[in-house]
């Protein structure tokens, strides 16, 4: 068994301990109905060598933001993870002309322009502190990370579930890690979702793979498996979703609506962990063959050991 499903069950209760003695945020609780939003940008090259996956959590009403901003760089993963955060109550709405995922506590800028449907781009600028690791574990680091990054949408997503949107779409990315700087452009992946029911409530397998003329999202729940896959300007809903245990090698099958059935293979080249309650979230950075097309992305699992593999 891989070694990161037996850690996914491990308690990260240093960090969230202190985080209730400390003032000026709220803490999201498992299992409580609240206002929540979050938006992620994701990009890697085609080697998978460099990149970038930075994703914002908003709970308004519990005063209480979620930032995870993890960077690929040269092979190497670094990491800065924060839950103790604060958070205004205002709410970004799906339909309104600008979404507002700033961070100041954490020094990170990350907005939307456009309605979700009528998306014109994400702009994302990030200055935080973090490790070299892959560890699981929130609080600063020693090594100063910017990420500035532009995204433009190609299309909005089919079937997705209510309150979220998918894109795939074009980034020009800086990158700077400690006196290392690159610069990145290519296929990006980028999602943004409202909700009142809870977060991480149930386990999951979520998948977001793509290439310049191709993209696959698909999830994995007990109540339902869906997603897209897309093709060549062609897009079929994924009404079912089986992918196998979690490891270095992953193969996975996808129901189309028009009967196809895709065959697929995720291989791990980094992987990052990240608290969430008092579990560990395990995040896989993959080069895939989906349907015979090459594709990067991530293969995410949450409560892998409760989850029902094929």
């Amino acid at each position: 068994m891989d070694r990161r499903v037996l850690m996914g069950g491990i308690v990260a209760s240093s960090a969230f301990s202190a985080a209730r003695a400390m003032q000026g945020y709220g803490i999201v609780a498992p299992g409580v109905d609240s206002w929540s939003e979050s938006l992620m940008l994701l990009h890697f090259d085609p080697e998978v060598r460099n990149g970038v996956s930075v994703r914002v959590s908003r709970y308004p009403d519990l005063n209480c933001s979620w930032v995870w901003c993890h960077v690929l760089l040269d092979g190497k993963m670094y990491a800065y993870t924060e839950r103790r955060l604060p958070c205004s109550s205002i709410r970004n709405l799906g339909t309104a002309a600008v979404g507002d995922y700033d961070s100041a506590a954490a020094r990170v800028v990350f907005t939307r322009s456009g309605s979700v449907d009528q998306m014109q781009d994400i702009r994302l600028s990030a200055k935080v502190l973090g490790r070299q690791s892959s560890e699981g574990r929130d609080g600063p680091g020693d090594i100063p990370i910017a990420v500035h990054a532009l995204f433009r949408p190609e299309k909005l997503k089919a079937n997705p579930p209510p309150g979220r949107s998918e894109w795939t779409g074009h980034a020009e990315i800086d990158l700077v890690v400690g006196k290392r700087r690159i610069n990145l452009k290519g296929v990006a992946k980028a999602h943004e979702q409202t909700q009142t029911a809870p977060r991480f409530d149930m386990p999951f397998t979520y998948a977001m793979m793509w290439s310049p003329t191709a993209s696959f999202i698909a999830t994995s729940t007990s109540k339902k498996r869906y997603g897209n896959f897309e093709a060549d300007g062609t897009a079929h809903a994924v009404t079912d979703f089986q992918p196998s245990h979690p490891d270095r090698k992953r193969q996975f099958t996808a129901l189309l609506d028009d009967g196809q059935r895709l065959q697929g293979l995720a291989s791990r080249v980094a992987a990052y962990d990240v608290p969430v309650f008092d579990r560990i979230w395990n995040g896989n950075i993959v080069r895939a063959d989906v349907g015979g097309r090459p594709m990067v992305g991530m293969l995410n699992d949450w409560r892998p050991q409760d989850q029902v593999f094929g």
